[in-house]
């Protein structure tokens, strides 16, 4: 069954009548009311003919209030939780490499996986692209860090000159957090 939408005729003659009617009502109210009906036609014809906007994906995003809070912490709150979450993900697949090949894996295994055998590579190769997709999900979509963002923490905790000030940075955040004891 098919419902056609009334045309915009349709709509202006029923909201015409409705005014007219309504002409023994103060000038003030008149007008009140007929901003009102005009307003009223004119959404229930965007609705119909599919022009109102789409606010549902807005709406639920304001109630997720977790996610929300996250996003308002500040960067560095965010990159903590991230690297944090992108351990607890890393160690299982680190084992689960370790034992497929016999604990002979390159140190970062996944930029360096033709060092590993042969028989395993493919297999480690799909270990190193499912963890890549869920670095990008946790970071970039989870916890709305940039690349820049993320990397720039990064190469703070591989720079000699800041790590030791940065490990106790992160440490101290994960305990505030409450993510360690």
């Amino acid at each position: 069954m098919i419902i056609k939408a009334p045309s915009c005729a349709s709509f202006r003659s029923v909201t015409l009548s409705m005014m007219n009617s309504a002409s023994h009502l103060p000038s003030r109210l008149n007008k009140m009311l007929a901003r009102s009906l005009t307003l009223g036609t004119l959404s229930a014809l965007g609705v119909l003919l599919g022009l109102a906007p789409n606010l549902s994906g807005q709406t639920a995003r304001l109630f997720d209030s977790a996610a929300y809070a996250q996003s308002q912490e500040p960067t560095f709150t965010r990159y903590v939780r991230a690297a944090y979450k992108l351990e607890i993900t890393r160690r299982p697949l680190d084992e689960e490499v370790k034992k497929l090949t016999g604990g002979n894996a390159p140190s970062n295994v996944c930029s360096n996986v033709d060092q590993v055998q042969a028989n395993v590579r493919d297999r480690v190769r799909e270990i190193c692209a499912g963890f890549a997709a869920q670095r990008r999900e946790i970071v970039y979509k989870e916890y709305k860090l940039s690349q820049e963002e993320f990397n720039s923490f990064q190469r703070q905790m591989i720079d000699p000159s800041t790590r030791s000030e940065m490990e106790a940075k992160i440490n101290a955040e994960l305990k505030r957090l409450g993510l360690i004891k």
